[in-house]
């Protein structure tokens, strides 16, 4: 699942308000628009008087980075929100931290950070979990970058990192030969 960390100068009243009319639901927490099983979740954090300049809120979305990046544009863009930070949560409950770090300490493409189970390829950092999880992710420190831009760097890293099931008995099944 997609994390986006987010500021934006709109109260989360006044975004619930605006959210509404898009068909988000209220749920505890924040807000979420659903449909076909993938969920894209609005969670307002940190703290919210009245007269600030920024609220934060965390975005959730799972499905095609399409969608989310639809989604977010619809819900957020009129806001103009700050990106701070682009995340995904892999898991895989067949894989314990200590197989992930042995795995990716075997991949020339990583390199391995200061701590036990933290990786990095480029900008993006990689962080073996002990829940079965690794995190990506991706801080944006001071200037501005587009959001396609940083998920696609994201499923890039994702998709590089993702163990594939491969059954060599069902290879070449469903070919016409």
């Amino acid at each position: 699942m997609f994390k986006l960390t987010t500021f934006a100068a709109v109260h989360p009243r006044e975004l619930e308000s605006a959210l509404r009319g898009l068909h988000f639901r209220p749920v505890k927490g924040g807000y979420e628009w659903s449909i076909d099983g993938h969920i894209f979740r609005i969670q307002p954090f940190g703290p919210k008087g009245e007269h600030q300049e920024a609220y934060g809120y965390r975005i959730h979305f799972d499905g095609l980075i399409d969608g989310g990046l639809y989604l977010f544009e619809m819900s957020m863009a009129g806001f103009k929100p700050t990106i701070q930070a682009v995340e995904f949560d892999m898991i895989h409950p067949e894989k314990t931290q200590a197989v992930w770090i042995s795995d990716f300490l075997r991949r020339p493409s990583l390199e391995p950070g200061g701590m036990r189970g933290i990786f990095s390829k480029g900008k993006v950092g990689i962080i073996c979990l002990p829940d079965h999880s690794v995190n990506i992710q991706l801080r944006i420190k001071g200037k501005a970058s587009k959001l396609p831009v940083l998920l696609r760097e994201i499923e890039s890293v994702r998709s590089e990192l993702q163990p594939e099931d491969f059954n060599l008995f069902s290879y070449g099944e469903g070919v016409a030969g």
